[in-house]
This record gives structure tokens, sequence and C-alpha cells, in this order.
């Protein structure tokens, strides 16, 4: 089955096991749901523990969301939300920002960003659960997508500079700091998304240009080149999502004129 929301909205299933899917079915509708949370910015499941993970979300007897809290199900089971003394089911409130922004999860541990701080969520087991770990302040992102995870390290753009984490946080040099942040729309900054191409030991970021409302502009990050200092190069490009995996020779990506495309592959970008 795989979950998800959309922000601001109920958490979502969809049922694979039956010969028909059934999409788009409440989660909160499922047999024995108790306490499913039912305003979501961000849901996904914690793939090594089993666990459903909610990132800003409404608590358990209200309807408001509270941007700050993390909450999460019992162990193994999508639908029980409600903490006792028999399961893993529980949450908990980050206090430095105003917001959670997302979260990506790492062989180790979840790195989690608020609008000013990045934390660190580890699984410790029961009673606690989930422990968090405050790893800086005075840090932003630009938007819910503007991280990657390439070669086990995080990349991310933030409002005015580029970061990594890898056990600590880091500022990239980036000789086009300069070009990129002086023609960006960060009134579209949520729609600035990251991606890898690990193949390559590259890092994508695509942003919307200062006079643009949709993504035309990308700038890479290789981060083995320059003797491990990396390299920056950008183009013009129209993308609106991308995946890069191991089970396909290429990164795929959508186009504005509904193609799903291969990179690193011939030399028509099909925009």
């Amino acid at each position: 089955d795989l979950v998800f929301a959309y922000r601001g909205s109920p958490i979502y299933y969809w049922d694979s096991s039956s010969g028909t899917s059934t999409r788009g079915v409440l989660l909160s509708s499922r047999p024995g749901a108790s306490n499913v949370p039912t305003t979501v910015n961000k849901v996904f499941v914690s793939d090594v523990y089993r666990f459903v993970m909610c990132f800003g979300c409404n608590d358990i007897g209200s309807g408001t969301i509270d941007p700050m809290l993390i909450r999460w199900s019992d162990q193994e089971s999508a639908v029980n939300w409600t903490p006792a003394a028999t399961n893993q089911a529980g949450s908990l409130r980050l206090s430095n920002g105003s917001e959670i922004i997302t979260a990506l999860q790492t062989r180790q541990e979840i790195v989690v960003w608020t609008d000013s701080s990045l934390y660190s969520l580890q699984y410790v087991g029961a009673p606690v659960v989930w422990q968090t770990q405050l790893l800086g302040d005075n840090i932003s992102i630009a938007g819910p997508n503007a991280a990657a995870i390439g070669s086990g390290v995080v990349y991310w753009m933030g409002v005015d500079k580029f970061y990594k984490y890898d056990g600590r946080i880091n500022t990239l040099r980036c000789d086009l700091r300069q070009f990129i942040y002086d023609d960006i729309n960060l009134q579209q900054a949520d729609q600035i998304f990251a991606g890898t191409s690990e193949g390559f030991n590259e890092v994508w970021f695509f942003y919307c240009s200062a006079n643009s409302t949709t993504v035309d502009r990308y700038v890479v990050y290789n981060y083995s080149e320059n003797n491990g200092e990396g390299v920056w190069y950008y183009g013009t490009m129209a993308r609106s999502a991308w995946l890069d995996t191991g089970l396909r020779d290429y990164p795929i990506a959508a186009t504005y004129i509904n193609n799903i495309v291969n990179h690193e592959y011939g030399n028509d970008d099909l925009s």
C-alpha cells in the first residue's frame, strides 16, 4: 500500500493488494483506524522502522494543524495513531522555528527542517520511541522539495545559499551563488525541487527565474570533482519532477508538455 497527503489534507492510501487498485481512499476509513491525523503537511513511511509519520499535523482531539508537531502511527500499523502502553504510537513538538518545512530519511536518521533549524530524528524504541536532536539553527531551506541525498550526504538549497549535511552542517562554496540568487523568483519557492544523478555524482536544483512562474532554470553540483571540493554548472530547462533510481539506467524527469524523459541520454531536452 501507498500512503500520501497533499499539503493541508487528510492522509489517503492507495491499496494495490487486490486486482483493482483503490486510489485516494481516506486512511481514517480503513478498518481499525484510530485517531488518524486529519490535516497534514507532509507524510511518509519510515522504511527501516515501519512507522507512518506526519510532519505538521493536527493533534488528537483537535482539528487545527500544528505546523511544528510530529506524529507517528504504531509500529507496523498505518491505522493506529492512539498512544498506549501497549504500542509505539506517539508525538513530539519541535521548538525552534514556526513551521516544519520538510523531512528526509537517510540511512541512520530522519532529518527535519523547520523554517530556521535542522533537526535529527532517531528511533530509540519504547517508551520514548523517536528522539530529536537540534543539529543547527539559523538555517534555511528554500522549499519542501529543495533537498536531496547523494552518496549518503544530504544537500539542499536555502533561501540565500546551499548546504550539505554529512554528520555536520556545512555551507557549500558556490561560485554561481550571486548569479542564481540575483535571478530567482522566491515567491515560487514551493516549486523548487532537487534531485540526484548519482551515476554522475551530481545533485540538480530546479527553480523559477525572476520573471517566471514556472520552473525554467537549473544548477548542478558535482560533488566528486575538483578534489572533492565540487564544481557547479547551470542551464535553462523546463522540468516539473525528477526521479533518480538504481532500478533504471537513467534518471527520468517530467516536462510541462506532458512528456516523461530520460536524462543523460541523447541531447534533446524535449521541453
